[in-house]
């Protein structure tokens, strides 16, 4: 399949703002690829950082940056980072320290065996994708929805919208093989530095030929967006009528 056809309708139909950008998680860096040697955030930085480049990221750059983003990426920790997740995960459940060790065990996670992950736009990437990060705002994820059907979210045992941690929807969308959609954790924010009104979207990469079929035969695009805005202001419009 053409990643670049894909790409192409995503920007045209949907008007994304940025391009999508491809994970997969590899059994050793591919010898054309080359590493990256930058110091690594988060596991959320990268995918910023692959929306313009190809790059390989060893699960060592992946655990020291963010110790959450690198358990959930599938890597193992070292003891002090499995500490500092252990900590991380009591200010999110404060008062219910008890509930701890039980959060971490059920944090979705990749299970698929990896050294490490190659990154980079989706529109040239030179492997199979696991998984396709996008940036969408609540109109065009409605779009996203209506075109993709039962495929999206429908009987999703796990649920539609997740907050945090907002890189759990990757390995959610590549179990279940179905995209996932997060609203994005405060880290993700502060990582990435997307808009506010940018949610962030993970797509599984054996649905990426399903999709692109789809987006073909999406016939008025901007008709479909313009009505869920329509939606979206005259329901604003009756909330500031109530709160006259």
């Amino acid at each position: 399949m053409g990643y670049r056809e894909l790409t192409e309708l995503l920007l045209e139909k949907l008007q994304i703002l940025y391009p999508p950008a491809a994970l997969s998680f590899v059994p050793e860096r591919p010898a054309e690829v080359p590493a990256t040697g930058k110091d690594v955030p988060s596991f959320c930085a990268l995918w910023r950082w692959g929306e313009t480049a190809l790059f390989y990221a060893s699960p060592e750059q992946h655990v020291m940056g963010c110790a959450i983003g690198g358990m959930v990426a599938g890597f193992p920790l070292p003891r002090e980072k499995a500490q500092e997740v252990l900590d991380l995960m009591a200010e999110y459940c404060e008062g219910e320290e008890a509930a701890v060790p039980d959060e971490v065990a059920q944090t979705a996670r990749v299970t698929k065996p990896a050294a490490g992950v190659v990154y980079g736009p989706l529109w040239q990437f030179p492997l199979p994708p696991d998984v396709v990060v996008m940036w969408a705002n609540i109109i065009q994820v409605a779009v996203l929805q209506e075109v993709t059907g039962p495929v999206m979210w429908r009987n999703n045992p796990q649920g539609a919208v997740f907050t945090r941690p907002a890189c759990s929807v990757l390995p959610i969308a590549m179990t279940h093989g179905k995209p996932a959609m997060s609203l994005g954790c405060a880290g993700m924010r502060a990582y990435t530095q997307v808009p506010d009104d940018l949610c962030l979207v993970a797509l599984p990469g054996d649905r990426l030929g399903q999709l692109e079929e789809d987006l073909r035969k999406l016939a008025d695009p901007q008709a479909r967006m313009q009505f869920y805005l329509d939606k979206l202001q005259a329901s604003m419009a009756q909330q500031q009528e109530g709160g006259a």
